[in-house]
């Protein structure tokens, strides 16, 4: 994992994602993107000496923002920024995928008074349109070593064995455990998929079922909580489970949270 896009616009919930990112960064001695987006044409429109104005603010104000975030550099880490013009989910998954990123990092926003879309919606609309992987981490949520991490599974083939290889990575670098959940919301005993078993090797990891329940979020929740977990990873697929869940809790305007980050893979 040798590259990291880390979007900010310079919240907490950002500079939390951005300090979590920097973390993970010097284990693999990698490459921090931080990215700021800012949307020129549809503040001033075509007027030329507001778009440099507004260009010189966002880039001084980036240069200021991660000021403090260089002494948290180590090894071979590098710490780049840059502010871009243009629309904030284009930019971020055109700079992804053609700068073949290994991971964006991207906080949330948390609870607030009103019932919040899951994951914020930037973080939800970037997760539909890339296909790299992405780490939502929740605003206030304080780094620590990942030593468990929390895979839940559907009743899909992962047919694409790459797409493990970050939960793999992460795994090897932190010598984390795995436990994989996979929720039997009827009362059909599905197998696991034994290609996760073959791909994951000697890391160390197990298998489990948690059997029926109308609340998934709360099972998730609950067994992240007993079994200590320190991050959450789903696959999701365009027509899986977990993207029918995601797209439910988009519509009804219901809450997904997760008390630890939530590391989303994308298999086809």
């Amino acid at each position: 994992m040798k590259k990291i896009l880390v979007p900010t616009d310079f919240s907490e919930h950002a500079n939390n994602a951005l300090r979590y990112a920097v973390n993970i960064g010097n284990y693999f001695d990698a490459e921090v993107h931080v990215l700021h987006v800012y949307d020129s044409i549809s503040t001033t429109g075509a007027y030329d000496e507001a778009r440099e104005f507004i260009k010189e603010n966002a880039e001084r104000d980036l240069s200021d923002n991660i000021r403090s975030f260089k002494t948290s550099i180590h090894g071979r880490t590098i710490l780049e920024a840059r502010a871009i013009d243009g629309n904030v989910i284009d930019v971020i998954c055109s700079i992804a995928k053609h700068e073949k990123m290994d991971m964006i990092v991207m906080g949330t926003q948390g609870a607030s008074g009103l019932k919040e879309i899951f994951l914020g919606s930037n973080t939800y609309q970037v997760m539909k349109k890339t296909e790299v992987p992405l780490l939502a981490i929740p605003n206030k949520f304080k780094y620590r070593a990942i030593k468990n991490i929390l895979l839940t599974v559907d009743d899909g083939i992962v047919a694409d064995s790459d797409v493990l290889n970050p939960l793999i990575e992460l795994s090897k670098a932190y010598r984390s455990k795995i436990k994989i959940m996979h929720l039997e919301t009827e009362k059909v005993v599905v197998g696991f998929d034994p290609g996760i078993d073959i791909k994951l090797g000697d890391i160390p990891h197990s298998f489990h079922r948690v059997f029926g329940s109308n609340d998934i979020n709360g099972v998730i929740n609950l067994y992240v909580e007993e079994e200590h977990s320190d991050m959450l990873c789903m696959i999701r697929r365009k027509r899986g489970f977990w993207e029918r869940f995601f797209h439910k809790s988009v519509t009804t305007k219901e809450i997904f949270d997760s008390p630890v980050p939530l590391l989303i893979l994308h298999s086809e």
